[in-house]
Formats: structure tokens, C-alpha cells, sequence
């Protein structure tokens, strides 16, 4: 199993904030990694396709980013032949989404249409490195150089947009081979249009800057991902209102004191880290803002644990959110 290029430290910093070990978190993420990696001519492929769920957000000399409806990334590790933990995934796809954004200084957003065909309010980046096998050279190279040019660059443009951007080739030694200057090669490639936006229906990575405060712009139609940022400073709204309401419950008298745990407690109980939950029609509506946001590190459907246990220490009284890695997947086709 391939261990993807992710910096320990976003999976340790995902994994704090779930039931799950850090090594369940990094078991997972090579899943998913691998799973999407060994089907990756038929990521390509059907991102160029309007009518399936592939979209393609970036493309160079080694990796791609491609992003998944929470659904579709599910269904991506059962047509590989594995089966995840519905939290793990997701806390799999928040360490994607934590590295697209800090390391990349990126997110995603989407057109309301793309999210209505989808039925979900966000789309998780998943970042794969291209097997020493990948090539297709010819047929890549050819989509490739028909998007640059489709998308207004003049043949040159296109043609050292793809030597510099998407084959990794220097600058310098690609301009030596063209008998141009290096700096020509440079402009032509810092300046032709980005081909993977027209294989991706609308959906782009977005420049962390020009995130909105709130998940949709009405002045452009679009919904975006909340940034690290922006949930970051949720979390302290959240941790700001759970002190004032320690405060208040320890100076409420005792019946009032009952009633104040019965509430904490079921705010305890409920899932306090998922995007599934949210309504699109709330987010379009303006009905939900960024600040109102849960983390979205743990987005899975699985029920609370056995109500039958009474061993608030056991291992299977999380909530339905603790998983031994060696059982986090199965394999049909190692």
C-alpha cells in the first residue's frame, strides 16, 4: 500500500479531533489514496464527461486533485473493491481538504446547479500522485493541448503551458529546445488559461482570499467550502457560548440545573461534526452562514453505539465513531 505525500502533522491535527487514532486516519487515507490512484485512467476519463461525478480541480507533472461528492467518494472505494468506516472517510476527506487549503492556499466552490445534480452542499478534494505507469502520453498530452487552445492560448502559449505546467519540464531547458528565450516560455505558461475547469462542470479550486464570509455568493451564483480559517473561528465562537453556558448553569438553581444537563447532554449526544446534515436549501437561503458551520472533519452516517452497553469505556461505546484500524477497511482485491 502507497503512502500518499500528506505532512503528518494535518493527519494528527484531523485525527485530534475525532475518536480515531492517528494511525486509523493514515490506514484510511492510503485506502482512498490507492483506491482512486488505481482507477485513475477512468478518473481522467470520466472527468471529462458532463454526466458522471468525477471533476478534475488540478493537474501537474506528478499529481492531480480531483473532488468527490461525500457519496461518490464512497462509492469510489466499493468499486475498488473496499469498505470504510462512514467516519473514517470522512475524516480521510477533512485531511485532504485541511492540505488543499493550508499547503495549496485553496478551496473549492461550485455552481448551485452542479450542487442541486449532486444533492450536497460540498465536494472534498482528494489529492493523488500519478503511478510510475501513468502516461497515456499521447492521448493526455492531445486533451490537454486542446483545452489550453480551446480556452483562448495561442498554439505556443499551449504549447509551453503543457512542457512547463503539466509535463515539469524547466523552463530554461523546454525554451532551448523551442530556440526561444526562457522568459518568453515563462510568460506563456504563468499567463494560458488553466485546461482542467472546462472538464470539471463550473467546479474550480478558489483562491483562499476571494472565499466570501458566508458558504453562498449571491452575486455569483456559487457555494464554497468554509476554509480552515473560517471553521477555526467558529470553533472559538463555539467555545465562547459553551463557557458563557457553564457559567450561567452553575449559578441556576438545582431544577434548573437538571434541565441544563438534560440539554448538554443531547447536545453531546448529537454528531458535532457534519456537513451531511446541513439542508442546500438552508445554505442558499442565507439561513446558514460560515460561523454556524461544525467542523467538518467527521461527516459519516453511522449511528451512536450499542445503547445496550453500559461500559462507558469500552472500546464500542463511541458514539459509532471509534474504529480499530486493522478493521477500518476490507479489501476484495489486494
Amino acid at each position: 500500500m502507497h503512502r500518499p505525500a500528506v505532512p503528518d502533522a494535518y493527519v494528527e491535527e484531523v485525527a485530534q479531533r475525532t475518536d480515531f487514532s492517528v494511525d486509523d486516519v493514515r490506514i484510511g487515507l492510503r485506502v482512498l489514496h490507492d483506491a482512486i490512484q488505481g482507477r485513475i485512467a477512468d478518473q481522467y476519463r470520466r472527468a471529462r464527461n458532463d454526466d458522471t461525478p468525477n471533476h478534475l480541480l488540478t493537474d501537474d507533472a506528478s499529481s492531480a486533485w480531483f473532488a468527490f461528492a461525500f457519496a461518490d467518494l464512497r462509492a469510489e472505494l466499493e468499486a475498488a473493491g473496499y469498505e470504510m468506516d462512514a467516519d473514517l472517510l470522512a475524516a480521510v476527506a477533512a485531511v485532504n481538504m485541511t492540505v488543499f487549503q493550508e499547503v495549496h492556499d485553496r478551496t473549492v466552490s461550485f455552481p448551485r446547479s452542479l450542487a442541486d445534480a449532486s444533492d450536497t452542499p460540498f465536494f472534498y478534494p482528494v489529492h493523488v500522485e500519478k503511478p510510475s505507469w501513468w502516461r497515456e502520453a499521447e492521448t493526455r498530452t492531445l486533451r490537454s493541448l486542446v483545452g489550453l487552445l480551446e480556452s483562448g492560448a495561442s498554439p505556443a502559449a499551449a504549447m509551453d503551458a503543457w512542457a512547463v505546467n503539466l509535463a515539469g519540464l524547466d523552463p530554461a531547458d523546454w525554451a532551448s529546445i523551442r530556440g526561444v528565450e526562457p522568459d518568453r516560455v515563462r510568460a506563456n505558461a504563468a499567463d494560458a488559461p488553466d485546461p482542467a475547469p472546462e472538464a470539471a462542470d463550473g467546479l474550480r479550486a478558489e483562491a483562499r482570499e476571494g472565499v466570501p464570509d458566508g458558504p453562498y455568493d449571491p452575486e455569483t451564483d456559487r457555494l464554497f467550502v468554509p476554509t480552515t480559517d473560517q471553521l477555526a473561528a467558529a470553533r472559538d465562537a463555539a467555545d465562547e457560548e459553551d463557557a458563557t453556558a457553564v457559567a450561567s448553569d452553575e449559578s441556576a438553581d438545582a431544577d434548573d440545573g437538571a434541565d441544563s444537563d438534560e440539554d448538554a447532554t443531547a447536545v453531546e449526544d448529537a454528531d458535532p461534526d457534519g456537513l451531511a446534515g446541513i439542508d442546500p436549501d438552508d445554505v442558499l437561503a442565507g439561513d446558514v452562514d460560515a460561523a454556524d458551520l461544525p467542523e467538518y472533519a467527521v461527516q459519516g452516517d453511522d449511528g451512536p453505539a450499542d445503547a445496550g452497553s453500559d461500559d462507558g469505556d469500552s472500546d464500542d461505546d463511541h458514539d459509532g465513531r471509534f474504529i480499530d484500524g486493522a478493521a477500518a477497511f476490507d479489501s476484495d482485491d489486494r
